[in-house]
């Protein structure tokens, strides 16, 4: 279950400092600190298997893949998250002066939705991670269903589009790439999702 922490809120530099002293990893929404919780094998085999699609496509183009550990610094003013899987092609431009990494120029965020994060992920994230200067493209990857909703940029507009079955293929334009469904749901039993 992921738990409201604080009734204040917080910027994402005083996080920072916040978080570098916990046991647990934590993320902030909108100011707010909310406590991140173990995942499910479903929510792991996925994230895995997407990461490495992603980064067998990704390598040549000067693209860089990362699965949960790379915080995503979106606003000073109270955002920061872990993605599940983050992309950053060309410079990497890393916050200094954190007590932790924090990337400030991702291009693609994908984030694997559970019953407890689906609501943050489709709202409140959302929002937040398509105001990145830098963002080419959102999605969100259903574990119960071979679904994956995207939001990507063209030109100054977004976009939104829905991949579904096995059959089907994630298309990503701004990076030119293509990965089947089946490939990032190949271990995931749906029966027990």
């Amino acid at each position: 279950m992921v738990t409201e922490l604080a009734e204040r809120l917080m910027s994402a530099e005083e996080f920072l400092l916040w978080e570098s002293e916990q046991a647990f990893r934590h993320e902030l929404i909108n100011g707010r600190i909310i406590e991140m919780t173990g995942a499910s094998r479903s929510h792991n085999r996925i994230v895995f298997d997407l990461a490495r699609a992603l980064e067998d496509r990704l390598y040549s183009k000067g693209c860089e893949v990362f699965a949960v550990e790379l915080g995503v610094l979106v606003d000073l003013l109270g955002t920061y998250t872990y993605p599940d899987v983050t992309v950053v092609c060309g410079e990497q431009r890393i916050r200094a002066g954190v007590p932790q990494e924090s990337l400030e120029n991702p291009t693609a965020l994908f984030e694997v939705l559970s019953p407890s994060t689906e609501s943050r992920d489709r709202n409140q994230k959302r929002e937040q991670y398509l105001r990145i200067p830098s963002l080419q493209g959102y999605f969100l990857v259903a574990q119960d269903e071979p679904l994956i909703e995207a939001f990507t940029r063209d030109g100054d507009e977004w976009r939104s589009s829905e991949f579904r079955g096995l059959v089907s293929s994630l298309l990503f334009p701004a990076l030119d790439c293509q990965i089947p469904l089946s490939e990032i749901y190949r271990r995931v039993s749906f029966a027990d999702a």
